[in-house]
């Protein structure tokens, strides 16, 4: 059996795991049926459906976990209290502290930092093969060790391209949030408590503290809070006009000017206030440079009649009707 074969047999296990989790953990009797004519059809299939089975579940246990050391069972131990036990338990506690420090002396954190400024964006390369990309006064910390693969939105937008490995669920911690992929492509904007996912590839596990867990396939996006995930499905072509930040452009279809204003402020410290309620609900589309809201604010007063006043190089540019004369 080639790689290619195996390749795909993991790739029909993980559509029978998000096609099951879809239905509650209960598929339909004729959908069953096909499972286990399918598993029935090979040892190879079984073997990937367990496996791939087992990491998604733990990775679901992982989040559950009580703090280390909160549930250390407490043994009876009196035999330790004679003099000889004690010193021979000291001396090996003093040795077992030294190699600790040589061991750890010099080891670099296993938490790593980032972050970008406002109008900035980084790529970010980790140790097991994944790549991410910053967006916009973004903060994320990361964890990567050989036995798990965490991350930390603790705020902004970033996009994930996660290798694969299915011994370690790569595990995304935003706010209350909590995203769980095998190896996949996706984005997540996190907005305070609420957190927007989009899926390039692959499958996504999404998780709200008070919500059962939502799986996301290719073209899915989601708007997940704290008691519900909401789903929607998208066309390859409107996810990927989301990800233009990764060029530095902005892609308005149909977008009122209120949203494009609120955009253009994510990148730069010239900020564009809209003065007029029927002038934020006008509709635009374009592609624009993230970074260049004057030139946008010309199109504004060219293209819409609309007056725009620069009120200082760092303030911004406010927006409104142009006032009738005569």
């Amino acid at each position: 059996m080639t790689s290619t074969d195996l390749q795909e047999i993991e790739a029909r296990a993980a559509d029978w795991i998000a096609e099951r989790d879809r239905y509650d953990a209960t598929l339909p009797p004729d959908r069953q049926q096909a499972l286990d004519a399918w598993l029935a059809a090979s040892t190879a299939h079984r073997v990937a459906f367990l496996r791939l089975e087992h990491a998604w579940r733990r990775a679901d246990r992982l989040g559950a976990l009580p703090a280390s050391g909160a549930q250390r069972r407490r043994t009876p131990l009196a035999w330790i209290a004679h003099p000889a036990v004690y010193r021979t338990a000291a001396a090996f506690c003093t040795v077992l502290v030294a190699v600790l420090l040589v061991t750890q002396f010099g080891r670099s954190p296993e938490t790593q930092r980032y972050a970008t400024a406002r109008g900035q964006r980084e790529q970010v390369a980790l140790a097991d093969g994944s790549h991410l990309t910053l967006n916009t006064a973004t903060h994320v910390r990361t964890a990567v060790t050989p036995r798990a693969r965490e991350v930390w939105l603790d705020e902004g937008e970033a996009f994930f391209d996660i290798a694969h490995d299915a011994r370690r669920p790569f595990v995304v911690h935003a706010g209350a949030q909590t995203v769980t992929v095998l190896g996949t492509k996706f984005s997540l904007l996190r907005e305070g408590d609420r957190l927007r996912v989009a899926v390039l590839e692959g499958r996504v596990q999404v998780k709200a503290p008070r919500g059962t867990p939502t799986v996301l396939t290719r073209d899915d996006a989601a708007l997940a809070e704290r008691d519900n995930v909401l789903v929607t499905r998208k066309s390859t072509q409107q996810l990927k006009a989301g990800l233009s930040w990764m060029q530095g452009k902005l892609v308005f279809d149909q977008a009122t000017l209120a949203d494009a204003a609120r955009q253009f402020n994510r990148y730069g410290r010239k900020q564009l206030v809209i003065e007029d309620d029927a002038a934020a609900r006008i509709g635009i589309g374009g592609v624009f440079d993230a970074d260049n809201v004057e030139a946008f604010a010309r199109l504004l007063h060219v293209g819409f009649g609309l007056d725009v006043n620069v009120v200082g190089m760092r303030s911004g540019c406010r927006v409104r009707p142009r006032e009738r004369t005569g």
